[in-house]
């Protein structure tokens, strides 16, 4: 497979704010650097795979990059963000994209990816859609294949709580409460106003700010997928990153 040029065209500045990353430069230096960091975490397994998908992939902030270190790999972008999904298929067609609905399933077969990755998205679900979205997961993952999964962790959570990090997405007092239990789910469900409707396309009721802790993730996401390794602040030192295997029996 010829290799993939991960530079220009890049989106235009509304879907690029959509990543948290308006400009130019920032989208594609901080997609670059995910995927450095999503190598770092899956090694050699990257430039191995055959069939790669990124759950979430917006307009490809990483997904370009990720084509590029894994020459040999069909490499698929799903998301419920109609415009990217439009923009990337005319302006990157390299990679497979495919507009997926807010709540499982996705339009792939069992099996059919031995890499999934996704960033940002567990970090906004509640439990019941979290639950639906792992079970998904395992289902579409080779049986020999690798996910990794970001969430905030308890780092990001103290960061919310302390004030150091604001947001005006959720309820005043949000994080007016103790630290994140090593056990603890915690979801805060974004207010929607006239203001940031048109911020989130394609998003319904279950979706906010997200936080796990490692002992929750190792005993609840283990019905779904075998928890290898949870890697502290992982991505933009910021996000923990969950690297799990199918489960097998």
């Amino acid at each position: 497979m010829a290799r993939r040029r991960a530079s220009a065209p890049v989106p235009p500045r509304r879907l690029r704010a959509r990543t948290g990353a308006p400009g130019a430069d920032a989208f594609l230096a901080g997609g670059r650097a995910a995927a450095g960091e999503l190598v770092a975490a899956a090694g050699p397994r990257v430039a191995a795979a055959t069939e790669l998908l990124e759950f979430g992939c917006g307009s490809g902030r990483v997904l370009r990059h990720m084509a590029g270190l894994a020459p040999q790999a069909h490499c698929t972008g799903c998301d419920v963000d109609g415009d990217a999904i439009a923009w990337a298929r005319t302006n990157l067609p390299d990679c497979r994209w495919e507009l997926s609905d807010f709540a499982p399933p996705l339009p792939f077969a069992k099996d059919s990816f031995d890499l999934i990755y996704s960033i940002s998205v567990f970090s906004h679900l509640d439990e019941p859609l979290q639950d639906g979205w792992l079970q998904e997961l395992a289902r579409v993952l080779h049986g020999d294949g690798l996910a990794l999964l970001s969430v905030h962790g308890p780092h990001a959570f103290e960061e919310f709580r302390s004030g150091r990090v604001e947001t005006g997405w959720c309820r005043p007092d949000a994080f007016a409460r103790g630290e994140l239990g090593a056990d603890e789910f915690h979801f805060e469900p974004y207010l929607r106003t006239f203001w940031n409707r048109d911020q989130l396309p394609g998003v319904r009721a279950g979706y906010g700010l997200t936080f796990h802790g490692a002992d929750y993730i190792r005993r609840h996401w283990s019905r779904y997928l075998e928890i290898v390794e949870i890697r502290k602040r992982a991505i933009s030192a910021w996000q923990d990153l969950v690297v799990c295997r199918k489960r097998i029996g």
